[in-house]
């Protein structure tokens, strides 16, 4: 693979320092309207807050001896928030002492490049090597002039600075949306929790009770730390800790865990599954339900609803209920709340119907905010991936002639045991119908195809079967003649059919065909599959098993992988051509597929 050209970072911008002399502003010299001061505390994201800026007059501007700061410029904090950094997007500003000022040469450095490769472990390290041991970290510019940095050619800069931006905009807008849901949900909370509105389809009087009447409120309690029979068991024990640990509704695991003499020692319950972890001091308020049977320390008041109440409904209730308890809490050394005083704190209660909807409402909400949070975690992922791949040139998105005479042919497979490709594919059906298939998420052919053709990638088996059809690299062997077939005849496998097409679930004799894996030492084969593909739609299967299929042509001809010759291959095929029409075949997906086929099948690529 071609790496990429290195410059020092002096050598390809100018470094400026802020202002350190006489004229250097304090508070005093603050105004409310004039020009942006910038310092650390002004840096968010990689982005200048400016309701979080001061301001100076034009007056004191124009006595400063340090860097004036103009669009394009780079912040970049020398001390107290080390390696902060973020773009000038406004026309001018001044600098604080603490930041150096990253000027690009246009004609050598892209700053937004630059933007993220300070991002990047590429700079982090840098940081790290200068501040080894050091109590009080900080750099100063001439040490930022030796940084090392990737030095593309600056068309392929402006690429890579795109395709980055691209997927920071990206989560931004999933961040925006997030936070749009979790507004929308407290609003809907704030109103079927408060008696504020009726849902329209039920109109029972509202009743004003006590948090005592709806449930038994019971403390938790601490083996004792000297007594070893008392810990390392088997019960889930919970502490505040855990609980803000745990960002979901349901725990159902803890740190520690004690014994039944542990529980038989102490002041602790076994609590039952569902029961309210409340805690009652320290994080007053904070409450999750048990997804099990687990027990608590002494910082719980934990809820055991009565069978005439929904405890998904009590959860959100109380969340509305935390001014109130912190409102009771007392104490010297930390805040509490009694056991009384909770009991009698007043609590608006509809009917158990319409509790259950309003359960299964804001359930629903936090499903969606929760799905919405994991795209949003693997964005993230993706993006270190796209950093990694992009800044160290491990992937080109600007293909160049000597890059094209560095490609390797990629291996035309082997067989992974001594019996034939059809009985292998017959057990591997099995194990990834044992695998992937459940009643909610039934498996059809379309998505097994997609993980059989990729497991055997993995294995750098041979993939000449798969051809190149509509839905994506498709074995008609496998499903006429080969694996498919077979499974079924021994009953690894079972098949039936719908208006949705086949779907495919566990035969009687499956068990057997689940041996020969452990046998032939492949079961860890299925473990990846499950590792990098568990929730994967069928969707992004096609996209990744499409893009690969179209990297190995494109290496067996010794061409440059790209977006470009990717799109262009796809084009170029009559039974392909019609993916590029679909949202997931974006330029963004297909680049994102072409890293995640590297990481995957790196021993190849």
């Amino acid at each position: 693979m071609v790496k990429f050209n290195t410059a020092k970072l002096g050598e390809v911008c100018e470094i400026l320092n802020g202002d350190r002399g006489y004229n250097y502003p304090s508070s005093k010299d603050f105004v409310k309207f004039g020009i942006p001061f910038i310092n650390a505390g002004s840096i968010s994201g990689k982005s200048i807050k400016l309701e979080d800026v001061d301001y100076i007059s034009k007056e004191h501007y124009n006595k400063l001896s340090g860097a004036k700061l103009k669009k394009g410029d780079i912040v970049f904090c020398l001390r107290g928030s080390l390696g902060k950094y973020a773009l000038l997007e406004f026309d001018e500003g001044a600098p604080a002492s603490s930041l150096a000022v990253l000027r690009a040469y246009t004609n050598k450095l892209n700053s937004y490049f630059l933007l993220h490769t300070l991002g990047s472990d590429i700079i982090t390290n840098q940081i790290n090597m200068q501040n080894n041991g050091s109590s009080q970290p900080n750099l100063s510019a001439e040490s930022v002039k030796e940084f090392v940095i990737p030095l593309p050619e600056i068309l392929e800069q402006n690429v890579i600075a795109e395709a980055l931006s691209d997927i920071d905009n990206l989560i931004i807008s999933m961040q925006k949306l997030i936070d749009k849901k979790k507004a929308i949900k407290q609003g809907a909370m704030q109103e079927l929790l408060t008696g504020k509105r009726h849902l329209p389809d039920f109109a029972s009087k509202l009743e004003i009770k006590t948090i005592g009447d709806l449930c038994q409120i019971v403390n938790g309690g601490t083996p004792s730390t000297l007594v070893s029979i008392y810990w390392n068991g088997n019960i889930p024990w919970c502490t505040p800790t855990d609980i803000t640990a745990c960002n979901v509704k349901y725990i159902y695991d803890t740190k520690d865990k004690i014994t039944e003499y542990g529980v038989k020692s102490s002041s602790a319950n076994i609590l039952p599954k569902g029961t309210l972890l409340l805690c009652s001091r320290a994080t007053i308020g904070e409450v999750r339900i048990a997804g099990k049977d687990m027990c608590t320390n002494q910082g719980f008041k934990s809820l055991v609803v009565y069978p005439n109440v929904n405890n998904v409904w009590l959860y959100y209730a109380i969340q509305m209920l935390k001014p109130m308890m912190l409102e009771k809490a007392i104490g010297s050394t930390f805040l509490e709340i009694s056991k009384r005083d909770l009991a009698d704190i007043k609590i608006i209660v509809p009917s158990l119907e319409e509790q259950q909807a309003i359960a299964k409402i804001l359930s629903d909400m936090d499903s969606e905010i929760e799905q919405l949070e994991k795209k949003f975690a693997k964005y993230q992922q993706i993006k270190q991936g796209m950093m990694q791949e992009l800044l160290t040139g491990h992937i080109r998105l600007v293909g160049s002639e000597e890059q094209n005479q560095d490609n390797t042919q990629i291996k035309k497979g082997k067989t992974y045991s001594n019996h034939s490709q059809q009985f292998d594919d017959a057990v591997m059906i099995a194990g990834i119908i044992n695998a992937f298939y459940s009643d909610k998420y039934p498996l059809g052919r379309k998505k097994l195809q997609k993980l059989l053709y990729l497991v055997r990638r993995k294995e750098q088996a041979d993939i000449s079967s798969f051809h190149k059809k509509a839905a994506g690299p498709y074995a008609d062997t496998v499903r006429y003649k080969g694996g498919e077939p077979i499974a079924k005849t021994n009953k690894y496998i079972q098949e039936t059919k719908s208006k949705m097409g086949s779907c495919f679930s566990k035969g009687e004799n499956i068990q057997q065909a689940l041996t020969y894996l452990k046998e032939w030492n492949k079961q860890q084969d299925i473990e990846w599959l499950i590792l990098e593909f568990q929730y994967t739609k069928v969707d992004e299967l096609e996209l990744l098993a499409t893009v690969d299929m179209a990297m190995c042509d494109l290496h067996q001809e010794g061409k440059a992988v790209t977006v470009r010759t990717i799109k262009d291959l796809i084009q170029s095929t009559k039974e392909w051509r019609d993916k590029l029409k679909k949202t997931y075949f974006s330029d963004f997906d297909i680049q994102r597929a072409i890293i995640r086929c590297k990481a995957m099948f790196k021993e190849v690529f």
